[in-house]
């Protein structure tokens, strides 16, 4: 029988909203991933499928925000999370300068990145690749006219549709997560020419208007990343509005994420270390 000489808490994520993600590390430090989850206007059709009750108050850190992209669904909490701890805002280096147009955010708390680079920070590391979003079909002229956000702010969320970020994060103690806030474009490659990650994170696989054969997609690809833990996001839509077509998708088979479905709330994940002999 193995002996069991050490156990450590290695790292706790939380599903809130969208593509937001809440990681803690080992080393107590957070990153926070597209930060969405309340909307000014209650009558606005992006507040209504946002979790009740959920503000910034209730985050437990966020040392460093990572934008996928800058539609509004991802950075319209950006400004209070920023004023609240300070952060270290990770963006595309294409759209750095808009953001801080954008938000009252000092320009050496904006942290630059491109496509393929490898960058280090306290806690973990991040490979980051080109991705691109789910199709939607906005001229820049239709994408502006939707003014989803203020006037500062319009520019910036339209460029969301040009410039997108999968990642590869790495832990201290070599956990590995993939981010895939968007289209494949090429992750399933890199994981069998680099090593599959622990953990992949994926958005829905489609645009949230797209609900035929989800099931059998998701399947398919948690049968080809062949990976520990497949969890879903920027699902808030289904959830509210069709939960019974969330059961169908992601949770009638639990091992597709390892428990059962979570509902409206926010969804909590952890890992743990142990050194046998």
């Amino acid at each position: 029988m193995k002996k069991q000489l050490a156990v450590s808490n290695g790292l706790k994520l939380r599903w809130i909203n969208g593509q937001c993600f809440e990681f803690k590390f080992s080393n107590g430090k957070n990153l926070l991933t597209d930060p969405w989850y309340s909307w000014d206007d209650p009558n606005h059709p992006l507040a209504k499928i946002c979790p009740p009750g959920f503000d910034t108050g209730k985050l437990e850190g966020a040392d460093y925000v990572f934008l996928n992209h800058t539609h509004g669904d991802h950075i319209f909490n950006l400004q209070e999370v920023y004023d609240r701890f300070h952060s270290t805002v990770i963006t595309h280096s294409a759209v750095a300068f808009e953001l801080v147009k954008a938000f009252d955010i000092p320009l050496t708390s904006i942290y630059p990145v491109d496509y393929e680079g490898t960058y280090y920070f306290e806690g973990f590391s991040l490979c980051v690749h080109h991705e691109t979003h789910h199709e939607q079909g906005d001229t820049l002229s239709e994408s502006l006219e939707r003014k989803r956000m203020d006037s500062r702010k319009n520019q910036l969320s339209s460029m969301g549709g040009l410039f997108n970020m999968n990642f590869e994060l790495t832990t201290e103690e070599g956990l590995r997560i993939a981010f895939l806030g968007g289209n494949d474009d090429g992750m399933l490659e890199r994981f069998k020419r680099n090593g599959r990650p622990n953990i992949v994170i994926r958005n829905k696989m489609h645009s949230s208007k797209h609900m035929e054969n989800v099931s059998k997609d998701w399947a398919e690809f948690f049968a080809e990343a062949n990976v520990q833990l497949l969890i879903p996001m920027h699902y808030e839509t289904w959830v509210t509005n069709n939960p019974e077509f969330i059961d169908n998708v992601f949770w009638r088979n639990e091992r597709y994420h390892g428990e059962k479905r979570p509902g409206r709330k926010s969804r909590s994940y952890g890992t743990r270390q142990m050194v046998c002999t």
